[in-house]
């Protein structure tokens, strides 16, 4: 979950990427008619791109969706940076043909830093979701009013079961974080910390079970999504514009299948106490990187 305000004075959602004519004195004005053309071509693309990021972050869930994707991709280059100190002393001793290798010292410091912003990002995106279970009660409140006229009662059923698994998920993590700061007293958490040695590792470990219960529903809703798909197809014709239309409906859920199965391994090791066998960072990036990086470039081309 993103947090939804915004820095004063900075532009929320909605405004537009096209900017006004410059005035006849602004700064803008006056540096295009001073500034060496190649000057200004080389500034043209970084300040699109920085336009465009800003469109991006003010964008419902464009701030979430950016930080974890941003997140894991941190960990996977954390992971290849670990691992390419041999890769490089063999490169080096191909291209210069000599067995006398500099020692590459560089590496770990460059892996810390990057596996440093990586845990500082994903301390921040834990902190946003605090404020998470606001939009999970929203949620909620309309699944009470019962499925909507015509709706698979398979899907409603899904969606609360998602619903309040998600729910579990970050009321535990908010006792979680909140206990770890000190914010909540021990005394409050006692049953849950005690077997642990006064950590919260087992608020955390039923969190995230109750997380993969959620990635699990989305597949659920998916599957029987398609099912539903195939008998309707199975009761019209095959004209080549239903081809089409069918083709476009596959595409969009094989993409989001793609983001349940990507989470998964993810959830399995966070749910599961001692994780997967040889499970490692660079997995663990693969796959958060994989399950948002949809998402992120469907945002970012709607900011073009």
């Amino acid at each position: 979950m993103s947090d939804s305000t915004t820095q004063p004075g900075a532009p929320s959602a909605g405004v537009s990427s096209e900017l006004p004519p410059a005035q006849e004195k602004s700064v803008a004005a006056e540096a295009k008619k001073h500034a060496p053309p190649r000057l200004l071509q080389l500034a043209a693309t970084p300040d699109r791109v920085m336009l465009r990021m800003n469109k991006l972050l003010a964008t419902p869930g464009g701030l979430s969706a950016f930080l974890s994707t941003f997140n894991y991709t941190l960990y996977l280059l954390a992971y290849l940076e670990s691992k390419s100190g041999n890769l490089r002393a063999k490169l080096f001793h191909l291209l210069n043909r000599t067995s006398a290798v500099p020692a590459l010292n560089t590496a770990g410091a460059q892996a810390s830093h990057i596996a440093a912003l990586g845990t500082m990002l994903s301390s921040t995106r834990t902190t946003l979701r605090l404020f998470g279970l606001f939009p999970m009660y929203a949620w909620l409140r309309q699944l009470m009013q019962g499925p909507k006229p015509g709706q698979d009662q398979v899907l409603y059923t899904t969606a609360v079961t998602q619903c309040l698994l998600y729910m579990t998920f970050q009321f535990l993590e908010n006792v979680g974080l909140l206990t770890d700061y000190k914010v909540l007293p021990g005394s409050a958490t006692t049953r849950w910390t005690a077997s642990t040695g006064g950590t919260t590792k087992t608020i955390y470990l039923w969190s995230y079970r109750a997380w993969m219960g959620g990635v699990l529903c989305d597949v659920v809703r998916l599957l029987r999504e398609a099912q539903l798909e195939r008998s309707k197809r199975s009761q019209r014709g095959g004209s080549e514009v239903s081809v089409k239309e069918d083709e476009e409906v596959d595409k969009k859920w094989w993409s989001q299948m793609v983001v349940p199965l990507s989470w998964l391994p993810v959830a399995v090791q966070f749910s599961k106490e001692g994780g997967i066998p040889g499970f490692n960072l660079g997995i663990m990036g693969a796959c958060g990187a994989m399950a948002g990086l949809g998402k992120a470039a469907d945002l970012w081309a709607s900011t073009a």
